[in-house]
């Protein structure tokens, strides 16, 4: 293939699809593709967040849609209910437990929070990962990431600083 066909085919559905649930291709790479999209999010709110709160939660209300569209099509191909390689939930998740603090260390509470919700799954998260299509796949995560927003909101207020 050439460059003409292989940018044609990123531009399809399909192409455009892989690209935006698989964090642009992060989620391809070994050993923790979850991880590495979980940064993406805290990375991607770092740079978003000077601006208003609104324009925030615009943003995770975004990739929310981007994601649900996104992973119903890579969900149909690859025939797995939750493909490793699928990160954009991972991405919303995390953006979601960010939205409102500012200080680095809430920052980085918010990711081993959200990360440590994500891998165990509490009740009802694990109920909810096994709606079919893009909102099994990101209505987990999500509920993960307002848990953690939450709950490091708390911490945050319990110890003061």
């Amino acid at each position: 293939m050439n460059l003409r066909e292989n940018f044609r085919g990123l531009l399809s559905k399909r192409g455009l699809s892989l690209f935006l649930a698989t964090g642009c291709f992060i989620g391809y790479i070994p050993p923790c593709p979850g991880t590495y999209g979980a940064l993406q999010g805290v990375l991607l709110y770092w740079l978003l967040k000077s601006f208003p709160i609104g324009f925030q939660f615009t943003i995770a209300l975004g990739l929310t849609l981007i994601g649900i569209w996104s992973v119903e099509f890579i969900v149909k191909d690859s025939l797995r209910r939750d493909p490793d390689e699928v990160i954009i939930d991972e991405i919303t998740g995390s953006y979601i437990a960010c939205i409102g603090k500012e200080s680095l260390w809430a920052l980085m509470l918010s990711i081993a929070v959200f990360r440590i919700i994500d891998i165990f799954k509490p009740f009802p998260l694990k109920k909810v990962e096994k709606l079919r299509g893009g909102w099994g796949v990101m209505l987990d995560d999500i509920i993960a990431g307002i848990t953690t927003n939450f709950l490091v909101y708390l911490l945050i207020k319990a110890w003061g600083s």
